[in-house]
């Protein structure tokens, strides 16, 4: 049995086999619809896993005022903030992918993902004036931790951290950990195109055409691990015959423009959310060299003129042309 979803950045083709169909839920979290597939799954279990998710998008939602990381934009520049061990265990994380990606993927990345409009919104591009003077307050190297007193203060007036881009891969990651937990062996969640996988089951995984809607472009098997693509085809506009995204790179403080799409499959779905806007804005080259130094890690780029690249433990395995 097969079955097409259309979510986030990936057409999510579910091959069930003998026409069993498992148990699955959905619902809207997150800002993005979140579905649960447990093979072996009880009501309970469904309902630990959607708490999960519900928990962190309580704790890491820079939209609501009432979360630590809200807390954290309002306060860290003025005084140091006392913050709870799991936000500072993600902040610290994400500075060190900061580092990792040469500042690709930047967690102090508010100021310009706030400038450019909220989730892909805005349909013009700011001044130039109103980008550089956002540009100059994104730097990791300003977010100051201090693991021994839990704490985090920014380095510049004005700063602010945006979770966009690690928080989808820590629910997935956190969810499986639950499951886990509850004695769950097998399960799929896909939290708006971020998904993970656990178990012995192969799970088939289709990625959406960047250009042509309805098409798949590939098929990726996944056994016990997690998946992740960024694009520039779901939250844009054109104008003047310019296409404008959502993903900025923060070196410019304008959408990145070398790619098309980068897909990253690795054992932990954090890693893959973070590694996929990072090597969107690294471009194809210093991004597959970043993908090939990394263990465990593959990867899939279109770069801007349709050119696919395919990491070393991905060349053979899928059917795809060399260019879209």
């Amino acid at each position: 049995m097969k079955r097409f979803i259309l979510v986030g950045l990936l057409i999510l083709f579910i091959v069930y086999g003998c026409g069993q169909k498992f148990p699955s839920k959905k619902e809207f979290l997150m800002d993005t619809e979140v579905e649960i597939v447990l093979p072996q799954g009880s009501e309970e279990d469904f309902v630990a896993a959607f708490n999960e998710i519900k928990r962190i998008e309580k704790l890491m939602d820079v939209h609501n005022p009432e979360s630590e990381i809200s807390r954290v934009n309002r306060l860290a520049s003025k005084e140091v903030v006392q913050i709870g061990e799991e936000i500072f265990e993600i902040l610290k994380e994400s500075v060190e992918y900061s580092v990792l990606t040469s500042g690709a993927f930047d967690v102090s990345i508010r100021p310009l993902s706030a400038l450019w409009g909220e989730r892909g919104r805005l349909k013009e591009a700011p001044a130039l004036k109103e980008i550089e003077n956002k540009r100059s307050l994104v730097n990791y190297k300003d977010i100051i931790l201090d693991e021994r007193k839990g704490t985090v203060r920014f380095g510049k007036e004005g700063m602010a951290i945006d979770l966009g881009g690690v928080a989808k891969g820590y629910a997935l990651d956190r969810v499986i950990k639950a499951l886990k937990k509850k004695g769950v062996k097998e399960a799929l969640v896909n939290v708006g195109g971020d998904v993970r996988v656990m178990g012995e089951k192969v799970w088939k995984i289709g990625l959406q055409h960047p250009r042509k809607e309805n098409e798949v472009l590939a098929v990726i098997r996944l056994k016990d691990q997690a998946i992740a693509t960024s694009g520039d085809y779901q939250r844009y506009f054109i104008k003047e015959g310019k296409r404008y995204h959502h993903i900025i790179n923060p070196e410019t403080g304008y959408p990145a423009v070398e790619c098309i799409s980068v897909t990253i499959i690795g054992p932990s779905a954090i890693q893959t959310d973070i590694l996929a806007t990072g090597v969107f804005s690294l471009g194809p080259e210093r991004g597959m060299k970043l993908i090939e130094f990394l263990k465990n890690v593959e990867g899939l780029i279109i770069d801007a003129q349709g050119k696919v690249f395919l990491s070393s433990g991905l060349k053979g395995k899928l059917q795809v042309s060399s260019k879209i």
